[in-house]
């Protein structure tokens, strides 16, 4: 295809050169212009080999060949290789969504077998693509796309669909985070209910694995609905272990020097960015008042503290720390739980008013620490701009441009990087002071 021949250079981090604003726009059309065509060469199916869907190797295991063209691209033999794997994967995606939907099709008449059947079809649909996915964040529109199909081939009106499918998914499921049993069942149940008038009984419990140990009846009932197994994602390094070793090799001490309040103007650069967002703006937005109040307050920055920030960001009553694994970049980076990361990621939040250490330091330190600890279920680059905001309004610092320290990548992997940020936050409160 005419694409292949010419693959663009890799993206590389080049400290001295900075960011290459042009290689990085060839590498995205690059990927744009295979996309279309494959379409033209084989159908509009191909369009999908961009969702980020998981396939299995040789031995079973799960891979993500397409994260992305700055992340993807390597050498051509290498990237072409990539695409046909991320294609052939979509394919084998498409095909075992239609498996499924032979199987549970046509629905039976019978209202109170017909609920049954819809709980057992969307709860194989949304794990499945859960699985196939990582549940990584990008797994929400496939998810959509899938329970949409198969509504339309069970005949359900079109006009329907979209509110069906948000009551049933819509704020549901934690992004970056593997959905869990009692979660997918409570969807399935929602669409059922909606499409059958049935409604489970009040005692109805449900375990939080999936699919093991359901309760017999669900499983016996629809003999054909075999549920499709649980697939782990495939091994990927722990980006949490590698986070806490360069947060003790970077010289937070010389990183930036010493910097204080008072530095505002008329903009808050924080408030401006987060104001932005397409969806939930106005949660984040009261969320902020929060902190302003604590910052001015004083004291230490704590966990509870982060938790009643983020129950205004999400709308929820709790928000405890994560009890399971989370994931980000598409799989690419894993978050482990264990049981000593909660009093762990406590004392790193203590750090963050130590004056001993420079304050630009300590912002871009704790605003890392949010996204590597990765202490939510959800929402955790709002959190960690909030701590951030925190830590520097509690020394009467509110930056008055943010938007590039909050929308750029910052790595966990290199200690120069965290120096790096850690420089940024000093430049940005000089910008803001001058």
């Amino acid at each position: 295809m005419a694409p292949a021949g010419g693959v663009p250079e890799p993206y590389r981090n080049d400290p001295v050169r900075g960011f290459d604003n042009a290689a990085e726009l060839a590498r995205w059309n690059w990927q744009r212009k295979m996309t279309v065509a494959l379409v033209e060469r084989y159908g509009s199916w191909a369009s999908g080999w961009l969702a980020e869907i998981a396939g299995h190797t040789a031995d079973g295991a799960l891979v993500l060949r397409w994260a992305g063209a700055r992340d993807s691209i390597t050498t051509p033999e290498e990237t072409l290789g990539a695409v046909a794997g991320a294609l052939l994967d979509w394919r084998m995606f498409l095909e075992d969504l239609a498996e499924i939907f032979t199987r549970y099709l046509p629905l039976p008449a019978d209202p109170r077998v017909a609920a049954v059947a819809w709980e057992a079809t969307v709860a194989s649909l949304v794990a499945t693509v859960a699985a196939r996915s990582g549940a990584d964040e990008h797994w929400y529109p496939v998810c959509t796309l899938a329970l949409k199909w198969f509504l339309a081939v069970a005949e359900v009106p079109g006009e329907d669909h979209d509110a069906i499918i948000d009551e049933a998914i819509g704020g549901r499921f934690w992004s970056s985070v593997s959905p869990l049993g009692a979660e997918v069942a409570d969807a399935a149940e929602s669409v059922a209910a909606r499409l059958t008038g049935i409604t489970s009984p009040p005692d109805d419990t449900w375990p939080d694995t999936w699919p093991q140990d359901w309760p017999k009846w669900r499983s016996t009932e629809l003999p054909a609905a075999a549920r499709a197994p649980r697939i782990q994602p495939p091994p990927v390094p722990d980006a949490l272990a590698i986070w806490r070793q360069v947060r003790q090799m970077a010289r937070w001490e010389r990183a930036a020097e010493h910097a204080s309040g008072p530095a505002r103007t008329a903009r808050d650069g924080v408030a401006e960015h987060l104001a932005r967002r397409k969806y939930g703006a106005e949660r984040v937005l009261a969320a902020l008042d929060l902190v302003r109040v604590d910052a001015a307050e004083g004291g230490a920055l704590t966990f509870a503290r982060l938790e009643a920030w983020q129950q205004r960001v999400l709308a929820v009553a709790t928000a405890p720390f994560r009890t399971t694994s989370a994931w980000a970049r598409a799989g690419l980076e894993r978050y482990p739980y264990c049981d000593e990361l909660p009093k762990a990621f406590e004392a790193c939040l203590a750090e963050a008013t130590d004056p001993a250490i420079p304050l630009p330091s300590r912002a871009a330190r704790v605003y890392l620490d949010v996204l590597h600890f990765h202490p939510f279920a959800d929402g955790n680059a709002r959190s960690a701009a909030l701590a951030l905001y925190f830590v520097l309004a509690r020394e009467a610092v509110v930056l008055d441009r943010a938007a590039p320290l909050l929308m750029t990548r910052w790595p966990a992997s290199d200690p120069r990087a965290a120096e790096g940020l850690a420089r940024f936050v000093a430049l940005l409160i000089k910008q803001t002071r001058g």
